[in-house]
């Protein structure tokens, strides 16, 4: 009997949490943690910051790294905003960035 009504428990619980499984998140994300950033392994390393995840369920940390930068490429970090009644992350991505001499101006007709 008392195994019957644990396994009954059990999957009542597993339903209840599994419809909140990919919902989007209706509270912010904690304050970011200070993490302790290790001595870069190279001059072409930048470090990408650790972040808040969603889970499904709850928010999850996501140490920061050393990554290996990309040729032109500048690193934007990714943030979280609020859209609506919900939170939503976007990630952080590599940017072109100029390099060499600015085009010129195109000149406008009279």
């Amino acid at each position: 009997m008392k195994k019957t009504a644990l396994a009954m428990l059990a999957a009542f619980f597993l339903t209840i949490v599994s419809g909140y499984a990919g919902t989007k998140p209706r509270i912010a994300p904690p304050p970011l943690r200070v993490e302790v950033i290790s001595d870069q392994p190279g001059a072409r390393h930048v470090w990408v910051a650790g972040y808040w995840k969603w889970a499904g369920v709850n928010y999850s940390w996501v140490e920061g790294r050393w990554v290996k930068v990309k040729p032109n490429r500048a690193w934007v970090p990714g943030n979280w905003k609020l859209l609506g009644s919900f939170w939503a992350w976007k990630p952080g991505r590599w940017e072109k960035i100029n390099v060499g001499e600015p085009k010129p101006a195109k000149k406008k007709k009279k």
